[in-house]
């Protein structure tokens, strides 16, 4: 893994501008109203320095998105289309990893390329050909053995939980975890709304129970140690264990060094895929010991 301090860059600006592109496509305000907003969010970014994270970026044009169109979760429906869409081919996907040589492992490369439903960066319908994706897929970064032999001894783990859609596949690979390894553990989520994030109310309604969910208290769309709940850091004190989904989250703990952090990801730009050292488009499981 190359180490390489993880900060915006130019290119992220048409990213987050993007972001709140898209999230008043889910708005029923007329073009003159959107037009105020876009307006708004791009003078927002000369609050901006060099130096700050991509995540810090996406928030500050998302709350004046937020604001101006005085709607907390402008991808409410769309979240839930995204999670029943999930729910829908599930149990097909189970299936599928049952029958691959190694069925842990093929659960975790659909829990990452479930990353495709990620409306923060491009629009994707999910159905059976996700389950091809999958199959014609590999990690390019590959330390799941590093991961197995965690779990091994691990009576505790803390999964940062990104987006809604891709939730449903992580939900099937807790399962399998804990069908292998007696092993405590913990989902954590957005405290609020932002982008297709998942939060609280998003897990519940996939099946996840209230007792094992964390509110995180990060935000923004990645997780960060600054703003972290007392509840979320008793649990980080406490994990054996510690998986670290999506490339936002990646954004905000890669300066976290600590070997129990296992980073599930897509890299889905530039500045992502040359921190990694990978293509745009890689599919990423990688430990902080390598």
């Amino acid at each position: 893994m190359v180490v390489v301090c993880l900060k915006a860059l130019s290119e992220c600006f048409s990213c987050v501008l993007a972001q709140v592109q898209r999230s008043l496509d889910e708005w029923e305000g007329s073009e003159e109203e959107k037009f105020d907003v876009m307006r708004e969010a791009s003078k927002s970014l000369k609050k901006t320095r060099f130096g700050m994270k991509p995540t810090e970026l996406s928030k500050i044009v998302n709350d004046i998105s937020k604001s101006l169109t005085k709607t907390n979760d402008l991808y409410k429906d769309r979240k839930k289309k995204l999670n029943e869409s999930a729910l829908a081919i599930v149990d097909d996907m189970v299936n599928f990893a049952e029958s691959s040589h190694e069925p842990l492992k093929t659960l975790a490369l659909a829990t990452i390329l479930g990353n495709h439903l990620d409306l923060g960066v491009k629009e994707v319908e999910i159905d059976s050909e996700f389950i091809k994706l999958v199959g014609n897929s590999k990690l390019v970064i590959d330390d799941f053995r590093t991961l197995k032999d965690e779990l091994e001894n691990a009576k505790s783990l803390l999964y940062i939980l990104d987006n809604t859609g891709e939730i449903v596949f992580d939900k099937a690979f807790i399962y399998e975890m804990k069908r292998k390894y007696p092993i405590e553990i913990k989902v954590a989520v957005r405290s609020a709304p932002i982008i297709n994030d998942a939060t609280k109310e998003d897990a519940i309604e996939v099946g996840f129970k209230k007792e094992n969910i964390i509110n995180s208290g990060t935000t923004m769309a990645g997780m960060s140690i600054e703003f972290a709940t007392d509840e979320f850091m008793s649990m980080w004190k406490k994990a054996d264990v510690i998986i670290s989904k999506g490339q936002g989250n990646f954004e905000g703990l890669d300066e976290v060094h600590d070997e129990r952090l296992f980073f599930f990801l897509e890299a889905k730009c530039p500045v992502i895929s040359k921190v990694l050292g990978v293509k745009v488009g890689d599919a990423v499981l990688t430990n902080l010991k390598r």
